[in-house]
């Protein structure tokens, strides 16, 4: 069902006795971004459950705190995303980042073990499962970012796939819009770095392994069109490295990574990945 969009003036109203503490006005307001913020945190965390848990953080601390927002209905969007990119921050900073071969990792293992081969022919195997590689690309997408300071990770998913300017990122954040663009810079340059000789998408030598495997293994019926290569951002005048990256970027925007065809299996794999990376042993 489509949700009926509101206008401005019954958003208004609607703060208005939201401010006053009526849950029931400041629930109809934070639905219209609930699907979003979801999108942020689990992008972010790379754990279904971990961002459930603070979707529902940041509801309670949105109630906390409405009484004291003195922003219109319009700027609601830019304040729900500072109190769940805070909360996201605060979840990250004390966990390890994962390894930009983490993933590689993690298949190299899977295929040792039969049982887990089995586990996931049968995923794949479900009625309403297909197998989309776009959404496989912004799981990747989202892996390598899990390799980012917490603050660079979050100021590329502001920026890139939730296009706030510079300016509304950085009062999210709450940095000055130089530091701003310094962290998105870097995490621009890291990602361009770590995508270069591990995804083949990238360099454009015409097949992913991984995206090609998952896809020949899934059946048949379930199968959907194969991508054989990025193509840079159109436009762009940026090197052949950046608008790589864009053209990424616009893949993992697009993708329903969260509630797609394949989400089911992606967030298996995040899980898998997340307890590896967790539990292991510095070096």
């Amino acid at each position: 069902m489509v949700r009926e969009q509101m206008s401005e003036p019954d958003k208004n109203e609607l703060l208005t006795v939201a401010r006053r503490g009526n849950v029931d006005a400041l629930q109809r307001l934070f639905a219209e971004h609930q699907a979003n913020l979801f999108r942020l945190v689990y992008r972010m965390l790379g754990n279904r459950a971990d961002a459930q848990d603070l979707l529902q953080e940041c509801w309670l601390r949105g109630q906390q705190g409405i009484s004291a927002f003195r922003g219109n209905a319009n700027a609601l969007k830019a304040w729900w995303f500072g109190i769940a990119s805070h909360l996201a921050l605060d979840h990250l900073r004390v966990r390890k980042r994962w390894r930009v071969e983490a993933q590689l990792i993690a298949e190299q293992e899977s295929d040792s073990h039969p049982d887990e081969v089995e586990k996931l022919a049968a995923m794949m195997s479900e009625p309403d499962f297909r197998y989309e590689v776009k959404e496989h690309i912004a799981f990747c997408f989202t892996c390598i970012g899990r390799t980012l300071d917490p603050t660079e990770e979050v100021a590329l998913l502001l920026r890139e796939v939730f296009e706030f300017s510079n300016a509304d990122a950085a009062r999210i954040l709450d940095l000055s819009e130089p530091a701003f663009r310094h962290k998105l810079s870097s995490a621009r340059q890291q990602m361009t770095t770590s995508f270069d000789g591990l995804c083949q998408l990238i360099n454009k030598t015409g097949r992913c392994y991984q995206c090609v495997t998952l896809r020949d293994f899934a059946p048949e019926p379930s199968r959907n069109e194969l991508i054989t290569r990025i193509e840079p951002a159109g436009g762009s005048q940026k090197n052949l490295a950046e608008a790589l990256l864009d053209g990424r970027i616009a893949i993992a925007r697009a993708a329903n990574l969260e509630r797609g065809n394949s989400a089911k299996l992606h967030a298996a794999f995040f899980q898998s990945i997340g307890v590896r990376e967790e539990s292991r042993n510095d070096e």
